[in-house]
């Protein structure tokens, strides 16, 4: 009886759904054995990396230093573990919570400053020795290992815990990428705008180009089939992402005066306290001329963007970009090497290396011999061509045509490839002569890098406004933080060290082409045009007073970005119902700077305690080092409260009631009694 049930065809499917869940489960098995043979039966040490940066090149940069790291130290096994930039947030946290995070852990995409503490050891002591693989280097031997940064791992210090918890690898600026082949096929240049107006211009330029080729096709597909694919082109590939980009960085070059009039305490810069005092006071007002300018800017700019945009990603902008179907976009350093592989790997096109058995050295004497050809009664003309370095015979029979592209359909253009000039299809119609022979068209292209193009003083919308060129931070980026609970956190510390002498960092960066963060390392040639802008402005004109408020502003920016609203709708929303938001942030904010206050009196007294009772020298001299910057904390807590009273004073006057704002604000908001 059980024979004939095995027998039954109807119980076959559930036999081959045992056998591939058999199948997943061997295979777990093996890779769980693959990850920790090393460590159970080769006796290793092993440590894990985690980050979410898969751009080109990063595994293969990582990849160079664990093999180099290895080679000195054969008993240790580095794992690289890449996850998605989507997925990392989650899974960083997942990871940490069950205690089953990697030694290693690039900080971000999670709020960090709130993990920190619990699951991540400080490493000032290291930070503020020599890094001992410098031993060798007469100028940074004796150097403590945060110094050897050019940024002093100033962003890898957290206040609030006082101790570093981070060492970087890189360093990111921001700026416009261009196709150069599209430049110089539209615009006739291949150099990049100079001022906004020529931005503008250009963009103008790309839409007319692509608007008339698409008028063409459409009357063309009207009369005749096959029919023509319309062409995709964009001035501006873009996202919510490059939005934010351009957002931040235009305002920056429109507003920074205005922010330095707002910085009530000198500091640098302005507070969201000091932002909400002067929305309060009138100071600051929702049309001020400065803030709708630094918002129209990237209005205006979105009219170049992509449809959609608004639901794009930023790996979707970038796929478009290096797909021929953008003529630009902005990003970061992080994404140069990555776009320069991605465009690298496209087609570079058909070479026409002899047109009916006559030789042609450029494309000037391919299409002349193609146009003497095209009158001829000939049915097919003979091509050979080189296709990837294979030689390739194509047969296409022109149509009535004066030139190449109206007779073959395809046009020519002359590029260098090993050192020779040859002649190269850069463009093929889809419904063309060339497009049934199978010819086929050039999709790489030459990237160019620019600085974000600004208004001059003449330009009639936006000069007016402009204040000057923005100011670049050089922080330390792509940083990572030790485990607390890993129990090789010092191999862990010493891979870091590894990868961060001079030599070491600049061919990680080499093969990752981003800018190294260490002194002494220089950047691969094309990066220099990455290099940091020290000389300028920051700080850029908004109304965010709080977390609350951020949050309404957002949900209000983007409709009025995407053109569902109008700018004086989208201020119309703020003036409506920010005063709530504001009150319950400025609320928020004062009860947390009091609650604050006695925690800080009570980590001083544990490190008071610690340097009193501490074992052994090293755990003394940590409490001492703490002790005394912790009076620095304390102070400044307690100083937050009597400067945000200052601050707010004015504003805070209910007889003065200044504005609509102030009276809306004090709805929802009731001052304590002094």
């Amino acid at each position: 009886m059980a024979s004939t049930k095995c027998t039954d065809p109807k119980n076959w499917p559930n036999f081959v759904g045992l056998l591939i869940l058999l199948i997943c489960y061997v295979g777990a098995i093996y890779n769980v054995f693959q990850v920790k043979k090393d460590e159970m039966i080769l006796g290793k040490t092993v440590i894990r990396i985690a980050h979410w940066q898969i751009e080109a090149g990063i595994t293969d940069a990582l990849d160079r230093m664990i093999e180099l790291y290895e080679a000195k130290h054969p008993n240790v096994k580095v794992i690289q573990l890449p996850v998605p930039e989507r997925a990392y947030g989650q899974w960083a946290v997942t990871q940490l919570i069950g205690r089953t995070a990697p030694e290693l852990i690039e900080l971000g995409m999670f709020d960090v400053k709130a993990y920190l503490g619990r699951f991540f050891v400080p490493i000032t002591a290291e930070v503020s020795a020599p890094n001992p693989y410098n031993a060798e280097n007469p100028e940074l031997k004796d150097v403590p290992w945060k110094d050897t940064f050019t940024d002093g791992l100033q962003n890898c210090y957290i206040p609030e815990l006082l101790d570093y918890y981070a060492v970087g690898f890189s360093q990111f600026t921001v700026r416009l990428y261009y196709n150069k082949t599209l430049f110089k096929r539209i615009l006739g240049t291949d150099e990049p705008p100079e001022n906004l107006a020529q931005f503008f211009s250009y963009c103008d330029r790309i839409q007319e180009y692509v608007k008339q080729r698409n008028e063409e096709i459409e009357n063309y597909n009207q009369r005749n089939t096959p029919k023509k694919t319309p062409l995709v082109i964009y001035p501006i590939s873009s996202s919510k992402y490059q939005v934010s980009v351009f957002r931040s960085r235009y305002s920056s070059s429109l507003t920074a005066d205005r922010c330095l009039e707002l910085d009530t305490n000198y500091d640098g810069n302005v507070s969201e306290i000091e932002r909400l005092a002067a929305i309060m006071t009138g100071d600051l007002t929702f049309d001020d001329r400065k803030l709708r300018a630094g918002n129209e800017v990237v209005k205006d700019l979105t009219k170049y963007f992509n449809p959609g945009f608004m639901s794009a990603g930023r790996e979707d902008a970038g796929f478009a970009f290096v797909q021929g179907r953008a003529a630009i976009i902005t990003s970061g350093s992080w994404d140069a090497g990555s776009y320069i592989k991605q465009v690298k790997d496209q087609p570079f096109g058909d070479i026409i290396i002899e047109v009916a058995g006559e030789k042609v050295a450029n494309a000037h004497e391919a299409e002349a011999r193609l146009k003497g050809l095209s009158g001829k009664d000939s049915a097919r003309v003979e091509l050979l061509i080189d296709r990837e370095g294979a030689k390739k015979t194509l047969r296409i029979s022109p149509i009535k045509g004066n030139d190449v592209w109206s007779a073959y359909g395809f046009r020519l253009e002359d590029h260098e490839k090993n050192g020779a000039i040859v002649a190269v299809v850069t463009e093929v119609d889809s419904a063309s002569p060339a497009s049934v022979a199978g010819v086929r068209e050039r999709k790489t292209f030459e990237i160019g890098f620019s600085d974000f193009p600004l208004p001059t003083k003449d330009d009639p919308r936006y000069g007016k406004y402009i204040v000057g060129r923005v100011a670049e931070s050089a922080d330390t980026g792509f940083k990572f933080g030790v485990v607390k609970f890993s129990k090789n956190r010092d191999t862990a510390i010493d891979f870091l060290q590894f990868c961060t002498t001079p030599e070491n960092n600049e061919e990680l960066n080499r093969i990752a082409n981003w800018i190294p963060a260490v002194r002494g390392a220089k950047p691969v040639d094309f990066l220099k045009e990455f290099e940091p802008n020290f000389q300028g402005y920051w700080n850029w004109l908004h109304v965010h007073t709080g977390n609350r408020v951020k949050m309404l502003e957002s949900q209000l920016y983007w409709p009025y970005i995407s053109g569902g609203t109008t700018f004086d709708e989208y201020v119309s929303e703020l003036r409506s119902r920010m005063p709530q938001e504001a009150a319950i942030d400025y609320a928020n904010h004062v009860r947390t700077v009091n609650e604050q206050v006695p925690d800080k009196h009570v980590r001083r007294s544990v490190f008071l305690a610690k340097s009193m009772f501490a074992t052994d020298k090293q755990s003394r001299l940590d409490a001492e080092r703490k002790l005394a910057a912790s009076w620095d904390t304390v102070v400044s807590f307690e100083k937050e409260e009597p400067m945000t009273k200052a601050i707010m004073r004015e504003a805070l006057n209910e007889k003065r009631n200044a504005t609509d704002f102030s009276r809306d604000f004090f709805k929802h908001y009731t001052p304590p009694r002094q």
